[in-house]
């Protein structure tokens, strides 16, 4: 790296070779760090598959249940001998639907097998009580993946084309008429219509407090004649409620005008087209091909997954927690799980620091903030429980008379009606919401607790063989990002018991919504070589980012090897990326994450110590005059 590089552009000064000789796979829309360790997690649970298949000795009852599960799945021999047949079950339920009467009837039904249903309901903590479990109610998601993409006219039509021809084409997989295939796609697409105005942009989803509108079940009654709402509800929940929670009061006042029976074709319709998406995948490996085409489109993927890797990720998809803590016990382990730990508590101990030293909190705002840190509970490398459900799974098989339909509706069943069982309950917080075995890290802000799953836990982000700066750029910024989405515009918003209160003096809450509104502007409109950054739809992750990166580079400085070259290249290593042009475009809208290229650039360009270290000045494209850097934790 020549320090022209550096100043010019200090992720491609990195980069740039890992860059020039990736490959994206051509099952995946991108190849990151984060790609590179699923990969290798991925070839090791096949192979861990293939090795149960021959011998199963010593697994658990669940183990073996996936197992089996997967010996279906990748029968395709027998899924291609049953062709579209399976689906007919779930076709006969729809059909028979004569009027939205009919609907009402069998709606909480077909909610428990997953049908995709218009609207839907789930359990989740009540923002208000984090120590009980309530029910929302929230619309059905557009057939694009956001609402920018129906403003734009020519992108409207190019897609909604795109999406009608993969569609025509999988309807007739199914053995549908040309003349049924035509009526099923048009009325589906007046339906989306319908659904366009009153459905929240991405924008609008990233301020997630928002979802948040308890409306009474008088008022729930009021709003929706055309539909008994709230029976069905109380069917799911089997005891009757007093109130919902609208993540979108648009959807629900504008709801009697959408749900009338004038409009139960085109809701008829929706439901066939929508439903023979999502279970293609299960069918015969034609329909799995075709049912998958529209997405791969808007991805840029340039292939289907294979296969033996398409059914290894129907199975394991099942059973992903049951597989994850078993590779989280068997290739992590309990003494990396205690070295993590400690790590991470190392990094809420210079958070704390950083806040007793701010500048711009009064003090009862900082006691508050230290509470919430120390509460915050940590979770490391796998779970000590998984949900019960597993254990209610029976698998059946194609020579019992099953197929992966019937399979996948009675593991709906059992899993929704465990969902629903926690309506009116405390929630049980050792419970992660993902597998050990995914390359990912979380913060939830209801149970005020942050999780670090054993598959991040490896080279470049962590690793016994890289210098401590170096796990500090990765793993150690990683783990204080999490930190600091307990003190994002959102998460700041949930005191330390996970409930939403305010516990910001009005002063220290305005200085950081104007600093939040600061960092909008910092990457607002910025170019990333594939249309400019929106500030709003990613504020969130930029004040985690730039909060965990200087904790992170904090705690580096307190370790007698401290070394500022090695902590900023390993934080421009862990976000390397190459995308499909089509992903990165669509990311642009949808993803609350800045893009790769500003999360290395933008925020060592907002860091004083690479300003210094690197003697950066005017002239130079890394250039950020110190009185514009936005620092907020």
């Amino acid at each position: 790296m020549n320090i022209n590089q550096i100043k010019t552009n200090f992720y491609e000064a990195v980069n740039s070779e890992w860059i020039d000789k990736a490959k994206i796979p051509g099952d995946q829309p991108s190849i990151s760090a984060f790609v590179e360790l699923h990969l290798g997690i991925e070839k090791t649970l096949i192979d861990l598959v293939s090795k149960w298949e021959k011998d199963d000795t010593g697994l658990n009852s669940n183990l073996k249940k996936f197992i089996k599960f997967y010996q279906m799945t990748k029968d395709f021999d027998k899924r291609n001998e049953l062709g579209a047949k399976p689906f007919g079950i779930i076709l006969d339920k729809i059909e028979q639907l004569m009027s939205l009467k009919d609907l009402d009837e069998v709606f909480a039904d077909l909610t428990l097998e997953s049908l995709e249903t218009p609207f839907g309901f789930n359990v989740m903590q009540d923002f208000m009580n984090s120590n009980n479990q309530v029910l929302y109610f929230s619309a059905a998601d557009l057939f694009l993946p956001d609402t920018s993409y129906y403003k734009d006219e020519n992108t409207k039509a190019q897609l909604m084309g795109l999406f009608t021809m993969t569609t025509k084409q999988l309807l007739t997989m199914y053995g549908f008429s040309e003349e049924k295939i035509d009526k099923l796609i048009s009325e589906a697409l007046a339906f989306d219509a319908l659904l366009v105005p009153v459905t929240k942009s991405s924008v609008e989803k990233a301020d997630y407090v928002k979802m948040y509108n308890p409306v009474s079940k008088e008022k729930v009654q009021e709003l929706t004649k055309n539909f008994n709402i709230i029976k069905n509800a109380e069917k799911l929940v089997k005891q009757s409620i007093d109130q919902l929670i609208i993540t979108n009061l648009d959807f629900i006042n504008a709801f009697d005008s959408i749900f009338n029976d004038s409009n139960f074709e085109i809701i008829k319709s929706w439901m066939i087209v929508n439903n023979a998406i999502k279970f293609a995948s299960n069918l015969s490996d034609e329909l799995r091909v075709a049912g998958g085409a529209f997405m791969r489109a808007l991805y840029g993927i340039k292939e289907p997954k294979g296969k033996d890797k398409a059914a290894f990720y129907q199975a394991y998809e099942q059973f992903d927690q049951v597989v994850g803590l078993y590779y989280g016990e068997t290739y992590f382990g309990p003494v990396a799980k205690e070295d993590v730990r400690v790590m991470v508590h190392e990094m809420i101990g210079v958070y704390k620091e950083r806040i007793s030293g701010n500048t711009w909190l009064n003090e009862e705002t900082k006691e508050k903030a230290i509470k919430k840190l120390s509460t915050l509970s940590v979770h490391v490398g796998y779970p000590d429980e998984l949900p019960s459900y597993y254990d209610s799974f029976k698998v059946s098989s194609y020579e019992d008379g099953s197929d992966l339909i019937k399979e996948k509706l009675a593991m709906n069943r059992i899993i929704n009606d465990y969902n629903f069982e926690k309506y009116n309950k405390e929630p049980n917080r050792n419970i992660w919401g993902m597998p050990a075995s995914m390359v990912n890290a979380y913060y939830n802000p209801f149970n005020n607790q942050i999780v670090f799953p054993a598959a991040i836990l490896q080279e470049p982000y962590y690793s016994l063989k890289q210098s401590p700066s170096e796990n500090y750029g990765g793993i150690g910024a990683v783990m204080a990002h999490e930190i600091s989405h307990a003190f994002d515009n959102n998460g700041a918003k949930f005191d330390e018991m996970g409930s939403l209160n305010n516990w910001w003096t009005e002063a220290d809450l305005n200085a950081f919504n104007q600093k939040s509104k600061d960092m909008i502007a910092l990457f607002e409109g910025v170019e990333t070589g594939y249309g400019p950054c929106n500030g709003e739809l990613t504020v969130s992750e930029n004040i985690a980012d730039s909060g965990g990166l200087r904790c992170a580079l904090e705690a580096s400085k307190k370790n007698d090897n401290h070394n500022y070259e090695e902590f900023f290249k390993n934080w421009a290593r862990v976000w390397r990326n190459k995308s499909s042009l089509e992903f990165n475009q669509l990311l642009l809208k949808v993803d609350v994450h800045g893009p790769a290229i500003l999360r290395v650039n933008m925020q060592l360009s907002n860091l004083p110590e690479f300003q210094d270290f690197y003697k950066v000045n005017k002239e130079d494209k890394m250039f950020l005059a110190k009185d514009k850097m936005v620092s907020i934790w």
